[in-house]
């Protein structure tokens, strides 16, 4: 992936963690989650569905549930070089300042997830 967006592929049990602290939302159409330049508002956990990351009208990237995206980016203030789509019918659970602090603080930094350490450095 581009050096301007970090992911991160989860396993069940930090799914699970994200999941219990911030429910998923069902997003029934498509729908801009960022827009290209923007600094999030908030991180996001694809649970269900589809994301697409779009440059220039073009999908160049899609990923799959149990990804993270847009932590590093809220967390920094760096706006995201890409439109980010949420296909319809498709759960993220959403992340923002004040959740990503908590998981920070509740959390042993040994037991975060990477994306998380990252920020945490």
């Amino acid at each position: 992936m581009r050096k301007n967006l970090i992911i991160d592929q989860l396993d069940e049990h930090h799914i699970e963690l994200l999941k219990n602290m911030s429910a998923p939302q069902l997003y029934q159409t498509e729908t801009e989650l960022i827009y290209e330049n923007q600094i999030p508002h908030a991180g996001y956990l694809l649970v269900e569905g589809e994301i697409h990351f779009i440059k220039r009208k073009t999908i160049f990237q899609k990923i799959k549930p149990g990804t993270l995206f847009g932590v590093c980016e809220l967390m920094h203030n760096s706006p995201l070089k890409f439109t980010v789509k949420i296909m319809p019918n498709s759960k993220v659970c959403i992340l923002d300042k004040s959740t990503v602090k908590e998981i920070l603080s509740d959390l042993e930094k040994e037991s975060l997830p990477h994306t998380f350490k990252a920020i945490s450095a």
